[in-house]
């Protein structure tokens, strides 16, 4: 069975198999569960960093993405320079 997103080979111990291998669990399947899991975990992230405040939350956010032009917007929006501590290094967005 594949594994194309590396999650199934980071939980054999000692050379068993997962059982979604061993179940022979077809990829569609799979896939569909990591997808349900991903959005519950940004959901609880998400949630986790609004505790902080609005500011914090979109800082977070915008840290974590690796699109440029994100970091730059945030920047722009709380009017931020490289002197801040929250200024977000975008090079060209």
């Amino acid at each position: 069975m594949s594994d194309p997103h590396g999650i199934i080979g980071i939980y054999r111990k000692g050379g068993s198999m997962s059982f979604l291998e061993e179940m022979n669990i077809n990829q569609m399947v799979i896939d569909a569960a990591i997808t349900d899991i991903q959005e519950q975990l940004f959901e609880q992230w998400s949630y986790e960093n609004l505790n902080e405040g609005e500011f914090y939350a979109d800082f977070r956010f915008a840290e974590m993405s690796d699109d440029n032009f994100l970091k730059q917007k945030f920047n722009e929006f709380y009017e931020l320079n490289p002197d801040n501590d929250y200024y977000l290094e975008c090079g060209e967005a």
